[in-house]
């Protein structure tokens, strides 16, 4: 990966392809998933397991991403939210 100095100048860096996904998903059955929930989804799923990533591949797997996974993400972290409260 590309040295940055932060998980946050990674996300900045990473905005413009951000926005890109939020064009392609704007229109479908998944139009409530935000950027934050990409970053988040991938942070954690995809990065998180792998070893010198560049920028482009990053990139790559965001555009590339099926909102269906990011759509199991959010409701496997929401069903496990409201666990904790009960």
């Amino acid at each position: 990966m590309d040295e940055y100095k932060s998980q946050k100048e990674l996300y900045l860096a990473l905005v413009p392809a951000l926005n890109v996904k939020m064009r392609i998903i704007r229109n479908s059955e998944y139009n409530y998933i935000k950027k934050e929930d990409i970053w988040n989804y991938l942070r954690t799923n995809k990065w998180c397991k792998d070893i010198n990533l560049c920028i482009s591949e990053m990139v790559n797997d965001i555009i590339n991403v099926e909102e269906k996974m990011i759509d199991k993400y959010l409701k496997d972290k929401l069903n496990k939210e409201e666990k904790e409260i009960l």
